[in-house]
């Protein structure tokens, strides 16, 4: 189990930050520190921006990388759902998230010779 952490108010845009314990470890399936922050997010990825309205719902795939955050007052709800982590999905969802490159011929502005 992850420590609890508490929440601290900036004096300067009285916006709330989550502050960790000390003693929390990194989660290790999350790189990116701040998605906000340029050339925090790796290049190939390409951010979508959605504003969920009251009432709408979004649902976002297993094993989608995702960052949240609010405008307003927002009471959230997250449901995640167990994901059958065996065969095949299990492969290629894991074959993907070790592309960094993409092939030869993929890449804007590169011919492909046959």
């Amino acid at each position: 189990m992850y420590p609890h952490a508490a929440y601290s108010r900036s004096t300067v845009t009285s916006q709330l930050e989550l502050v960790p314990s000390p003693e929390t470890p990194p989660v290790r399936w999350s790189s990116v520190i701040d998605p906000t922050l340029p050339d925090s997010l790796p290049p190939e990825a390409h951010p979508i921006h959605i504003t969920v309205q009251a009432g709408e719902t979004l649902y976002l795939p297993a094993g989608w990388w995702h960052y949240v955050r609010q405008s307003d007052i927002t009471i959230a709800l997250n449901f995640w759902y167990d994901m059958e982590g065996q065969g095949m999905s299990w492969v290629w969802l894991n074959f993907l998230r070790g592309l960094r490159e993409p092939p030869p011929g993929n890449v804007s502005g590169e011919s492909q010779e046959l």
